[in-house]
């Protein structure tokens, strides 16, 4: 007599989505879940205790489709839920969606279509970036740069540290006693090890998970309840991981890379916390942050050091195996600016908190307070910034920026000086001058990398590029850089040179998520440049 075949088929996939007080998102979340062009999946709705109405919509899901299972528990924090979700998952792989998050309808199609036609323990995807506040969206490459794929070293140190846009197999959690911690940044904690231990990880080059950003109420920025304190976040999570290197045996094979992912990652917190905390606590931060480096790497080099130009300098400089602290930032400014301050207070404000601080910088001229507070070991700098025209305000002047794009109450209150008039240069020459002569005697020990940056001709990405439109305005505005970097380079005795623009790529990617302009360049490049200004301070 043949067996009655009663056991319910287990599901390829199971959904794990951990709820805590979301109701006002969870159903877009699971309307997003259920209408899947994939069907063969399990969800499991862990409910965290929540104190809104998110369990009983949780409930009513449930009673809607039979795929749908909930657990309710008392509050412990995301991990614990995750971690409970894999307990009870019954599917062979496993995809980890926030509560407030939703899917593209081909996410679980595209996502187990790409691990099992090649075997992989991993994928993932790209990525849009929602602004809660605005709904306007950005989009997040994960899987490389302009069509460039990462390497398994690079996709641990440079891929983007969640695992909400993943699909994982099960068996690697289970055969490597991987789980979430509680603590701050718990992606930080296992991303990196998840794919040094998965044989192979694929990347399906969609943008298939919305993420909401700047939602009210969210953890990302809070501290868990694991004993942890305000000024050690992100820490506790990166000891973990260097620790499940270890009892995983792939410590060693992977130590440099380690050092560089412990680095990146906690300067990628310190820009986060750089203009949300008090002076401080963000300086109590940053001081721990050296300390746990210096623990766990005593042979680490850690040469502090403070920039002087533009945007894309931080992220040139982010690069380099060293913490970041960007508290030694100075951007949207000019020589001129800085050797001729303006007087007295300004009422204005800006909706974008980053630029704020930079602006307020400039006008109360702390660029030598932090010089002497910093001590720094390199002033690295570029004059990109150097390209915006400069406005008259009283005795002193102010270089107008793209930083003042969103300001209120700010504006000139008398003549514009344009940067290619002659008057403009004869200015910028005196201030120079006057900057390299307090630079030799503030800090004459201080080492100088000038790395001459241009604005990029092109965009594109490693198969094609285009020139700008306005090819000619940018040369006309590259011609004065130039002239600028060679009176530098003529009159400060102590600088060392690097000649950015000599690097292979030098364009712009034109997929850059805020947007394809000149004075962003890509990130191989970056890459690139980062190890010239790297070498020359070991020289």
């Amino acid at each position: 007599m043949c067996q009655q075949q009663t056991e319910k088929k287990s599901p390829a996939v199971s959904v794990i989505v951990p709820v805590y007080n979301v109701s006002p998102w969870l159903d877009e979340c699971m309307e997003s879940v259920v209408n899947q062009t994939f069907s063969d999946f399990e969800v499991i709705l862990v409910d965290d205790g929540s104190t809104d109405d998110s369990g009983d919509k949780c409930e009513r899901w449930e009673e809607k489709d039979r795929r749908i299972k909930v657990i309710h528990k008392e509050n412990e924090g995301p991990s614990k839920a995750r971690n409970l979700g894999i307990q009870e998952a019954k599917g062979t792989y496993l995809v980890f969606l926030d509560g407030d998050d939703w899917l593209d309808s081909r996410f679980l199609e595209l996502l187990y279509g790409s691990v099992t036609e090649t075997d992989a323990d991993m994928a993932e995807c790209d990525v849009y970036r929602v602004n809660s506040e605005t709904g306007t969206k950005t989009y997040r490459v994960c899987s490389g740069d302009m069509g460039c794929q990462y390497s398994k070293k690079e996709r641990m140190k440079y891929g983007y540290t969640s695992i909400w846009k993943c699909m994982f197999k099960k068996e690697i959690f289970v055969k490597n006693g991987i789980v979430f911690p509680d603590c701050h940044s718990e992606a930080r904690a296992v991303y990196a090890l998840l794919v040094a231990v998965s044989n192979r990880v694929e990347s399906v080059t969609r943008a298939l998970y919305y993420y909401r950003v700047l939602r009210k109420g969210s953890l990302t920025a809070k501290p868990r309840s694991s004993g942890e304190d305000e000024n050690t976040i992100g820490i506790q999570a990166l000891a973990i991981l260097l620790q499940n290197f270890k009892n995983t045996g792939l410590y060693e094979p992977y130590e440099k890379t380690l050092q560089e992912i412990v680095k990146l990652k906690l300067s990628d917190l310190l820009s986060m916390f750089f203009y949300r905390k008090e002076k401080s606590d963000y300086l109590k931060l940053a001081g721990n942050y050296r300390s746990f480096i210096r623990k766990m790497f005593p042979d680490a080099l850690d040469y502090r050091y403070i920039t002087w130009g533009g945007y894309n300098l931080n992220r040139i400089v982010s690069y380099m195996n060293f913490l970041h602290d960007p508290y030694g930032r100075f951007n949207f400014s000019s020589l001129i600016s800085l050797m001729n301050p303006v007087e007295g207070e300004f009422s204005w404000r800006h909706k974008n908190r980053y630029r704020e601080i930079m602006v307020r910088r400039e006008i109360r001229n702390q660029f030598w307070d932090i010089l002497e507070e910093m001590a720094p070991h390199y002033l690295i700098l570029d004059f990109i910034e150097e390209r915006f025209d400069i406005a008259v305000f009283g005795n002193g002047y102010l270089t107008i920026s793209d930083a003042f794009d969103g300001t209120e109450g700010l504006s000139a209150n008398g003549e514009i000086i344009g940067r290619e008039t002659e008057g403009c240069r004869q200015l910028w020459e005196q201030s120079c001058k006057q900057f390299i002569g307090r630079l030799e005697k503030q800090c004459p020990s201080m080492g100088i990398i000038l790395v001459k940056n241009y604005l990029s001709e092109k965009m594109g990405d490693i198969y094609s590029q285009e020139e700008y439109p306005n090819l000619e305005e940018i040369r006309r505005v590259n011609r004065i850089l130039k002239g600028y970097y060679d009176y530098f380079e003529r009159n400060c005795k102590a600088v060392k040179v690097v000649e950015a623009s000599k690097g292979r790529l030098y364009f712009t990617d034109r997929q850059y998520e805020y947007g394809a302009i000149p004075s962003h360049l890509n990130e191989i490049v970056n890459r690139e440049i980062a190890g010239m200004v790297e070498r020359c301070m070991k020289v």
